[in-house]
C-alpha cells in the first residue's frame, strides 16, 4: 500500500520543480502537461503514487485558479457598482480590461493587501489594488489627473488623488502645504513658547504674527474642503 507520506513526498518534488526555469519557460505547455512530465520525469516512486501526486497538484492548481477567478469577478462587480466612482468616466472601462487581461496579477494585489493588514474587507482590498492597478499602468489612462473614490459596504469611503502624466496632484499639493506651514507653525511656537500645545491668547497671537498671521488651520480647511467636495460628487 502506498503511504500518505510518500505521496506528499512527490507532490513536494513536483511542486518545486514547477518553478525551474525548463519548465516554467514553455509555454506551449499547459499546467497539467507541464505536471505529467515533471511526475513521468522527475519522481522515482511507483506509478499509483505518481497519478496521486499528479491529481493532488492539480486539485491545488484548480483551487487557486477558483479563488483568483472569484477575487477578478468581485472587483469587476464592484467597478460596476455604485461603490467605485471616478472623475473620468473611462477609468472604469479601462480597469476592468486590464483585470480581465490580468486576473492573477490583480488577484496577487488583492491577497496581499488581505495579506498586509488582518481584518481588512475584500472590498478595501479592491478599492487599494485597484488604486496600485491604475498607477502600474499609467499610460494607459488619461494624462490628468484622476480622482476615483471608493464607499465601502460598511460606512465611510477613500478617495485617491492619481498624480497627471507629470506628477501633479492636487491632493498632494495640499497636503504638502499643510505640513509645510504646520512645521512652521510648531517652529515658530517652540521658540516663543517652547511648545506648539498652547491656549494662551497672547502666546497665540505672538505666534501668528511670527508667520504673517498665518496658522495651519487655513491649509487644513483647504484639504478639508477638496475631500468633501469630491466626497459630495460622489455620494459619499
Amino acid at each position: 500500500m502506498t503511504s500518505i507520506s510518500s505521496v506528499n513526498n512527490a507532490a513536494l518534488l513536483i511542486l518545486q520543480q514547477t518553478s525551474s526555469s525548463s519548465v516554467a519557460n514553455d509555454n506551449d505547455q499547459t499546467a497539467a502537461d507541464k505536471i505529467t512530465a515533471i511526475v513521468n520525469g522527475v519522481s522515482g516512486e511507483t506509478s499509483p503514487v505518481k497519478t496521486q501526486a499528479s491529481s493532488t497538484i492539480n486539485s491545488a492548481l484548480l483551487d487557486v485558479k477558483e479563488k483568483e477567478e472569484s477575487t477578478v469577478q468581485a472587483a469587476l462587480d464592484y467597478l460596476d457598482s455604485d461603490l467605485f466612482q471616478s472623475s473620468d468616466p473611462t477609468v472604469k472601462d479601462t480597469l476592468k480590461k486590464l483585470i480581465s487581461e490580468n486576473g492573477s496579477e490583480f488577484a496577487l494585489k488583492v491577497k496581499m493587501q488581505q495579506s498586509k493588514n488582518s481584518g481588512i474587507s475584500l472590498e478595501n482590498a479592491i478599492a487599494i489594488a485597484l488604486t496600485e492597478t491604475i498607477n502600474g499602468n499609467r499610460d494607459k489612462f488619461t494624462v490628468d489627473e484622476i480622482v476615483v473614490g471608493f464607499k465601502l459596504p460598511g460606512g465611510g469611503g477613500l478617495i485617491s488623488n492619481i498624480a497627471d502624466i507629470n506628477g501633479n496632484s492636487t491632493q498632494q499639493s495640499l497636503m504638502d502645504n499643510l505640513k509645510e506651514q504646520r512645521e512652521s507653525y510648531i517652529s515658530a511656537a517652540a521658540a516663543l513658547h517652547g511648545s506648539s500645545e498652547t491656549s494662551d491668547p497672547e502666546t497665540l497671537k505672538s505666534i501668528s504674527a511670527a508667520l504673517n498671521g498665518n496658522t495651519f488651520s487655513g491649509e487644513l480647511a483647504a484639504l478639508e474642503s477638496w475631500n468633501n467636495k469630491w466626497r459630495e460628487a460622489f455620494g459619499f
